[in-house]
This record gives C-alpha cells, sequence and structure tokens, in this order.
C-alpha cells in the first residue's frame, strides 16, 4: 500500500510542472480520472470566472462597435440633413429670385408674387381634397 502511494504522489508531482511551468491539458497522460487532482468543483470554478472574463470582453467589443456605428449613422445624417437645408434655402432664393424678375417684366411686385405663388396654392388645394376623400372613406370594419 505505501509504494502505490508513493507512485501516485510522484505523478502527480510528475504532472504538475515541468522546469517550473504548468504542463498543459493535452500533455497530460489519460489515466484513470481517480488520479486526476482536480475536482468537478475546481474545473467549473474555473470554467465560470473564464466565461465570465470572456463575456465581459464581449461586452466591451459591443458597446465599442455599437458606439462606433451610431457615430456613423449620427454623421450620415446630420450630412444628410444639411444637405436638405441647403437645398431649401437654395429653393426659397431661386422663388424670391424668379418674383423679383417676374416684377422686373410686369412692373407690379403683388401680381409677380401671385404668379409664383400659384403653382403652390394649386398644389396645397388638390392634396387637400385629396386628403379629404381618404379621411371620409368609409372603413371596412363599420
Amino acid at each position: 500500500m505505501g509504494r502505490a502511494f508513493s507512485h501516485v504522489c510522484e505523478r502527480r508531482q510528475a504532472w504538475g510542472t515541468v522546469e517550473g511551468a504548468p504542463v498543459s491539458e493535452q500533455s497530460r497522460p489519460k489515466g484513470d480520472p481517480v488520479e486526476d487532482p482536480r475536482t468537478t468543483a475546481v474545473l467549473m470554478l474555473a470554467a465560470i470566472r473564464e466565461a465570465s472574463a470572456h463575456l465581459g470582453k464581449l461586452l466591451r467589443l459591443a458597446r465599442t462597435e455599437i458606439r462606433g456605428n451610431l457615430r456613423a449613422f449620427a454623421s450620415l445624417v446630420l450630412m444628410f440633413g444639411g444637405a436638405l437645408l441647403l437645398v431649401l434655402a437654395a429653393l426659397v432664393l431661386l422663388l424670391m429670385a424668379l418674383r423679383d424678375g417676374l416684377a422686373a417684366l410686369i412692373g407690379s411686385e403683388t401680381l409677380a408674387a401671385l404668379i409664383v405663388a400659384l403653382p403652390f396654392v394649386v398644389a396645397s388645394a388638390i392634396l387637400s381634397v385629396w386628403a379629404q376623400r381618404v379621411w371620409i372613406r368609409p372603413s371596412v370594419e363599420g
């Protein structure tokens, strides 16, 4: 019995380190599970620690990716919003220049303003009639 116990102790010491460095799991001999010094609880705790560290790194990476995507989306919205604002300002200036040009030709600034505004008045009237028809339409449920 004493000889078998000393043999197991020598085997455990040989498994522990090689030249002061821990031996990897693959290099350990696949012997009797009883001879393995690690318990299930120790292995579970190590696995939980590693999973926790991995999850922390994964969440940090996801946070970084989301921040980058939000910055890119915000800059895209800002650029398109700025372009839209410039287009609207250019349209207003074009309409004002058209009114001034017509006023110089006709001689009446009021009549020129009415002529420039007429297409917008017609479009708003058409859209108002269309909206009333859509809202008044009888529902299928009633």
